[in-house]
């Protein structure tokens, strides 16, 4: 595949986005310099075994990449971008974040990898259709839109490639009231997940009628008890993890709930293939 060069004009942003490179730009300046990759989430995608954990399965559906075209949609600062170079994949990393494309561009040098990062928006990307055989996505398609972040993603894999994402989803009212007031009201319980005034969690009604357009789709829930992390020691939340992921294959309903869900949905072959 061509890809534009590390270089990219000055990225023009409406005031929304400006917002969100804002907010995560704030979010990432104090980690851009930590340019190491840990060992143990590098295992994680090098040999994922526990499909507990949604990286792992993550991973584990992206399947090899030896050789593969693969766009890190808004990569943040890149970590995953070097995990799927280091599994032999040509990455190509976007984000709206210039501190994010700065410590991605830092982190490629340190490893030694050829990863091509870009100041890009994705809904659109400026690439050509048919440029990626993989793309992958961690927490961007709430952002953005599901339908239109799909689209894109429609758009841009090559016949029969795959795309996974790694969403949070909110379909309970009640819950995500709960939440809220929660992330508003009770900072004693600790530090919540930053979030911006723009994004929005997926429901499930929106995530079943935007993969409508692919050949092949696989949506696996994540996350119940696991929600309420901060009220447990940290060392037993790959336990939370087991659980949940058991309650979730015994009573598939509880989906309603779940506050994480991996999305992979395959693109169409050409017609007689």
């Amino acid at each position: 595949m061509t890809v534009q060069p590390n270089w990219t004009p000055k990225l023009v942003l409406d005031p929304v986005l400006q917002d969100e490179a804002k907010f995560a730009n704030q979010d990432y300046a104090p980690y851009a310099d930590n340019l190491a990759v840990n060992p143990e989430m590098f295992r994680r995608y090098h040999t994922p075994r526990d499909l507990w954990d949604w990286r792992q399965l993550a991973a584990l559906l992206l399947g090899d990449l030896t050789g593969k075209d693969l766009l890190d949609m808004a990569c943040g600062m890149g970590e995953e971008s070097v995990y799927f170079a280091k599994l032999g994949a040509r990455v190509t990393g976007i984000d709206i974040s210039d501190v994010g494309i700065t410590s991605l561009r830092k982190r490629a040098a340190f490893h030694r990898l050829d990863i091509t990062a870009m100041e890009m928006r994705c809904d659109p990307t400026a690439f050509p259709d048919a440029s990626f055989d993989r793309v992958h996505g961690l927490g961007i398609l709430h952002h953005v839109g599901i339908e239109a972040g799909l689209r894109e993603v429609d758009r841009l894999l090559r016949p029969g490639g795959l795309g996974v994402f790694l969403e949070p989803i909110g379909n309970s009212p009640t819950v995500e009231a709960v939440k809220t007031f929660l992330m508003k009201h009770a900072r004693f319980l600790g530090e919540f997940d930053h979030v911006t005034d723009h994004e929005h969690n997926l429901t499930w009604h929106e995530i079943e009628t935007a993969v409508q357009r692919f050949a092949d789709v696989r949506i696996y829930p994540f996350h119940l008890l696991f929600r309420l992390k901060r009220f447990f020691p940290y060392a037993s939340l790959d336990t939370i993890k087991r659980i949940d992921a058991g309650l979730l294959s015994l009573m598939p309903k509880l989906r309603h709930f779940a506050g994480g869900v991996v999305i992979a949905v395959r693109s169409r072959k050409p017609l007689g293939s």
